[in-house]
């Protein structure tokens, strides 16, 4: 069943969509000014978003530049009594799928939605089967040879061809996916689909949906019956990220796929056969959470047969080199930044990485974009990693004291160097006479 959110500031036309989308089997929900409609957008998964062009406040152009701008992707169809073409062009423009005029005629507006929200789940259908035919990632793509990475590689090459479930952990950013595909790899179903879902990312009902499928005329709206992803990774596997969102009244439904080997589709009292190997992954103590009851400890027993648990970036700190290396040979290709200065390279070696492996990666993408030359500097890095956001103390033996300690070492070893010559120890360490002065300031180093 599409669900559908009208915007529009006057009541009477609001009123009149609402009851004629019901009227067609869709789910309605509305707002009557931008600013809510847009609050609304950004919470839900709609299909399809009606909104007017004029109201108080946000316009629906408006609201749609922001929801663009978020990745919301709904499908968004322009509504206004002062239409023209070059309205209509601007309203394209912005990523409008259709435009339509006041006062309209049912059908016509009824016809407008139902192929803006059939496009929208033929787009969801293209991207389920492009998750089925990416590429799966081996062992080779878990970057690093610390003794922590070797454990892990090791409980992969165990797992992999081994029966049952699997459950990945760890923090965000560690690469849970990365290790759910490389076991699909090695697994005696590598050559079946390998399909991924964040439960994380869906509403309670549109998971259970997008889990289980549905039959027709299981709701309104449900013209024809449609299979879940469990029986499209039939021979294959099905990785759930993020696992320890899921409700309880999924859990159990889970539960009874793994037991019994079987799906049922929403509206259906027939029970399908499926063979399926999954690897669930989360970010949370599950244990935890069984013990307050948010999860069940049948589900929580059933996935934990075989475990693996991703280590934080700082708790393999010697695979940092490693790590910048390949993401420099991966976003430096064309760009000709192929290395990473000693300065730089200080700074990233001492640095936390609170969001991990991920994070890093979006570091070194985003000091390639912006080099001005073939190799990284200090100022190519983000601030958090330049201006820490504490000072140290002689006694601090954190993270963060050593890598404060490694630049102030670094500049005065560059200033003896050059005879104190400020402009020439810039140039050496790769940054700006300013972020010279500011370093040696914070650092209390004399000119």
């Amino acid at each position: 069943m599409s669900r559908i959110l009208v915007i529009d500031d006057d009541d009477a036309v609001r009123d009149s969509i609402e009851r004629m989308l019901q009227g067609a089997g869709y789910m309605v929900q509305t707002a009557r000014t931008g600013e809510a409609g847009l609050a609304m957008a950004r919470g839900g998964a709609f299909d399809v978003i009606l909104s007017d062009m004029r109201m108080p406040g946000i316009s629906g152009l408006d609201v749609l530049r922001m929801l663009r701008d978020g990745n919301v992707d709904s499908a968004f169809i322009i509504m206004t009594g002062f239409g023209t073409v070059d309205t209509a062009v601007e309203s394209m423009k912005v990523g409008a799928v259709d435009f339509v005029q006041k006062p309209f005629f049912r059908d016509e507006l009824l016809i407008r939605v139902r192929a803006a929200a059939q496009r929208r789940q033929l787009a969801r259908q293209v991207d389920l089967l492009q998750r089925h035919l990416r590429p799966i990632a081996s062992l080779d793509a878990l970057i690093g040879a610390s003794e922590a990475m070797v454990r892990v590689k090791e409980l992969i090459r165990r797992a992999a061809p081994a029966p049952g479930t699997v459950l990945i952990t760890g923090e965000t950013g560690t690469g849970k996916e990365l290790a759910a595909r490389a076991i699909h790899a090695g697994s005696k179903r590598s050559d079946r689909a390998f399909v991924g879902l964040n439960c994380a990312a869906l509403t309670e009902s549109l998971l259970e949906n997008e889990l289980f499928g549905h039959g027709k005329g299981a709701f309104t709206g449900a013209a024809a019956a449609r299979a879940g992803i469990v029986e499209h990774a039939t021979g294959g596997t099905l990785f759930l990220d993020e696992i320890g969102t899921m409700s309880s009244a999924l859990q159990a439904k889970l539960l009874r796929v793994l037991e019994a080997g079987e799906v049922r589709r929403v509206g259906e009292n027939e029970s399908r056969r499926v063979d399926v190997r999954f690897v669930a992954a989360t970010n949370i103590d599950l244990k935890a959470a069984v013990k307050s009851g948010q999860f069940r400890s049948d589900l929580f027993y059933r996935l934990n047969v075989h475990r693996v648990h991703m280590p934080a970036l700082r708790e393999r700190q010697a695979d940092v080199r490693e790590l910048v290396d390949h993401f420099l040979e991966r976003y430096g290709d064309g760009t000709g930044v192929r290395r990473c200065g000693d300065a730089a390279w200080a700074l990233l070696s001492a640095y936390e990485y609170p969001g991990n492996v991920r994070e890093l990666e979006h570091i070194i993408q985003r000091a390639v974009a912006i080099a001005r030359g073939p190799e990284l500097g200090v100022d190519d890095l983000p601030e958090e990693l330049v201006a820490p956001r504490r000072a140290p103390t002689a006694a601090d033996g954190t993270v963060s004291a050593a890598r404060e300690r490694v630049e102030r070492e670094m500049i005065v070893a560059a200033l003896a160097r050059h005879q104190g010559e400020i402009v020439s120890a810039a140039g050496e360490l790769q940054v700006s006479r300013t972020t010279m002065w500011r370093m040696m300031k914070k650092h209390g180093i004399s000119g």
